[in-house]
């Protein structure tokens, strides 16, 4: 049963999901080109890391824009009430936030390793002269630098994965807000107001390093203050929110999800 009816959800959002998909692709290879010169590497994995800027503030809206409109729209047009005549609430709801979640893991993923295999393979007349000029290679100071340096495509596969487990956290926050928000602008933009408010706040506190921004991209600040435990602070915050506003909706205010 959930099985088919994922493949329903997914026959809702496969236009706009795959058109956002490509437009991923398209700009995580074309915002490499401009990093090509101008710039001293140690490797080439690190124009893909330089490239990286926009996209680590952007994620969010990238993970949520192609499906978490879908729940909002249902509810408003009672085609949720609906549906609940032929499935269970309960498998009903957990389809949707299954294609949404995974969705938005997918998105991330292949928008952050399309990069990668770009920047390592098609990028040609790349002077990679920062070892010569430093007399040694900086890229072994920052975080996992030895796979950075010398397993490229495993220091990229791996990050990507874990950016796809934000992502799917991302994906999860924005289904919680189409279940009880009212709102599509909040609902869309939610998680990318939350993830800028919560690395300006961090930042201002001198703590950085437990922001999701820091958690999604370690190379942006200096190896000696990123641990495994630190990047786990961002993640477990916002599914503690995440929690709370679930809780709030459904326990404090009671309000419902079948329609607007």
């Amino acid at each position: 049963m959930i099985k088919n009816l994922l493949k329903l959800e997914w026959n809702k959002i496969k236009y706009p999901y795959l058109i956002s998909l490509g437009v991923g692709i398209l700009y995580s290879c074309l915002i490499i080109l401009p990093f090509i010169s101008g710039y001293s590497y140690n490797h080439k994995i690190e124009i893909w890391q330089q490239s990286n800027q926009v996209f680590d503030l952007i994620f969010p809206l990238l993970a949520v824009l192609p499906s978490c409109w879908l729940m909002y729209y249902e509810r408003k047009n009672n085609f949720f009430i609906y549906n609940l005549t032929r499935v269970s609430k309960k498998k009903y709801i957990i389809s949707k936030w299954l294609m949404t979640s995974i969705g938005s893991a997918m998105i991330i993923f292949v928008v952050s390793f399309a990069g990668l295999i770009f920047c390592l393979k098609f990028t040609n007349n790349v002077k990679l002269n920062a070892i010569k000029l430093n007399g040694y290679d900086t890229s072994l100071k920052e975080f996992y630098g030895y796979y950075l340096a010398n397993k490229p495509y495993l220091y990229g596969l791996i990050l990507s994965v874990w950016r796809a487990v934000i992502g799917f956290i991302i994906g999860t926050f924005g289904f919680v807000l189409s279940l009880y928000i009212n709102n599509i602008f909040i609902i869309l933009t939610g998680p990318f107001v939350y993830v800028f408010i919560e690395s300006y706040m961090f930042a201002i506190l001198g703590v950085p390093y437990y922001s999701i921004v820091t958690s999604f991209d370690p190379s942006i600040l200096i190896a000696k203050v990123i641990s495994l435990k630190r990047i786990l602070v961002g993640p477990f915050l916002l599914i503690m929110v995440i929690c709370i506003i679930s809780i709030y909706f459904s326990c404090i205010k009671k309000k419902s999800i079948h329609y607007i």
